[in-house]
């Protein structure tokens, strides 16, 4: 499987994604990807060492600032 198709299959799911230059996660629920692994979440929030700082809403994520996507908890 590709890893475009790895994260298609995530849709509709709740997702961490680590960003560049972060030291916090971003969670939420994945709405939609594109060819480039942009990602669009709803319901996002900003979390470090496990606490939630703030709540982000809907937000795009630039595919080449992502380093990590995985499955929500």
């Amino acid at each position: 499987m590709l890893p475009n198709q790895m994260v298609k299959s995530l849709i509709g799911k709740e997702v961490r994604v680590e960003m560049k230059g972060e030291e916090s996660e971003l969670v939420g629920k994945l709405e939609g990807v594109d060819d480039y692994m942009n990602l669009y979440l709803t319901n996002a929030t900003e979390v470090k060492n496990g606490e939630k700082i703030r709540n982000l809403g809907e937000i795009v994520l630039r595919g080449n600032n992502i380093i990590l996507i995985q499955p929500g908890e």
